[in-house]
């Protein structure tokens, strides 16, 4: 038994010696990218949640909504919650962002923040931002900070904020 344990510790050194000897320039290819897609995806309605696994946000996504080529996306925040509109902006610009980048078929997107009041008062909408292909394409930016990209945002897209907005805060 002792015999052949040395054994395989020998052979499997002598294997791992041999084979750090061959040049490995001629196995070198370039990198492949194994869970990204290649292409932009074409978005559906089995598929868009998907999408959204990879998404943050600092607000709650209450509903996403499908609609040929557009898409709506809804924040939800409860009537104490206190909301800071730069991180609207930012959520806003990452969700945007991400479905022009990873997919071919959105043209729109959709963005509102509400209020979750009661089942008989319903949603009140605090925020709604609009966006498209033609407009984020021609503007993109690679942007990081919270001030450069609510500047961005309200410069670049079609932003409403509700007067209640500044009263709730």
């Amino acid at each position: 038994m002792p015999r052949r344990l040395f054994l395989a510790i020998a052979v499997s050194s002598l294997l791992a010696f041999v084979l750090s000897l061959i040049p490995i320039d001629r196995w070198k290819q370039a990198d492949l990218a194994t869970f990204q897609p290649s292409s932009p995806i074409r978005l559906d309605e089995q598929n868009t949640l998907d999408l959204f696994t990879t998404v943050t946000t600092h607000y709650n996504i209450k509903r996403i909504k499908w609609d040929h080529a557009s898409i709506y996306v809804d924040l939800v925040v409860k009537p104490e919650q206190q909301v800071e509109l730069p991180f609207v902006y930012q959520d806003f610009y990452h969700v945007t962002n991400q479905l022009f980048t990873f997919t071919w078929n959105v043209n729109q997107v959709y963005f509102r923040l509400l209020e979750d009041r009661d089942y008989l008062k319903g949603n009140r909408m605090l925020v709604a931002i609009q966006s498209d292909r033609q407009t984020h394409s021609r503007y993109a930016k690679n942007l990081t900070g919270t001030d450069e990209i609510a500047g961005f945002v309200k410069e670049t897209f079609s932003v409403r904020i509700d007067p209640y907005f500044y009263e709730r805060n």
